[in-house]
């Protein structure tokens, strides 16, 4: 009698941890964030939106309050951060990303004499693995998912003073068809990064 409870306690035990490590598992893959990278100056202190997401404002910005805005070219800054992509495929992440922040922010400018420069970048990006991605079943684990961060920042003409700063990590969704291909998430996050910046500017 002993011996049989001993075994079913065992055996719960293991069941248990199994589930756990499953769910640990699972987690893991679910929320990835890139550690600031430095892009943004550290002196900006970022607060946290959620668990993905942080952004920094100046209290009283207005961005009506500059003249042009001047949107540098997006920048790939960390070699080793982008898997295994070749430079063709990081190219066209950084190419939709430019495009895709100058037609956010498109040609609007405010009535003052200064002018609001925005620099922005890809910090890192773990690609999809498409073919782990097909069947329902080689998902469970979001083993071929990947994820794209990003850093923003605003300043008054080219290394003055910060006025806003945003970091965001994008995660792949399950329910989508992003997970296809390899930059399918990067590619997503370019246009909700730069729609999520000029929104911030313009709060």
């Amino acid at each position: 009698m002993i011996s049989a409870a001993l075994s079913i306690t065992t055996s719960s035990l293991v069941r248990n941890s199994a589930i756990i490590v499953a769910s640990a598992l699972l987690g893991a893959c679910g929320g990835s964030v890139t550690p600031r990278t430095g892009f943004i100056p550290p002196a900006v202190e970022l607060a946290k939106l959620d668990g993905l997401t942080s952004e920094w404002r100046v209290m009283g910005f207005d961005a009506s309050d500059y003249g042009e805005i001047i949107v540098y070219p997006v920048k790939m800054p960390n070699t080793d951060d982008y898997g295994d992509l070749d430079a063709e495929k990081i190219e066209e992440v950084r190419s939709i990303f430019d495009r895709k922040l100058r037609e956010a922010v498109g040609s609007q400018r405010g009535t003052g004499t200064k002018p609001l420069v925005i620099q922005a970048a890809v910090t890192k990006i773990k690609p999809n693995r498409p073919i782990l991605n097909v069947a329902p079943q080689s998902q469970i684990m979001k083993r071929g998912y990947g994820f794209a961060s990003c850093e923003i920042f605003a300043s008054v003409g080219e290394g003055g003073p910060v006025v806003a700063a945003y970091m965001q990590t994008t995660d792949t969704s399950r329910f989508s068809t992003e997970k296809l291909s390899a930059t399918g998430t990067a590619e997503r996050g370019c246009g909700e990064w730069a729609d999520a910046f000029v929104a911030l500017l313009r709060r």
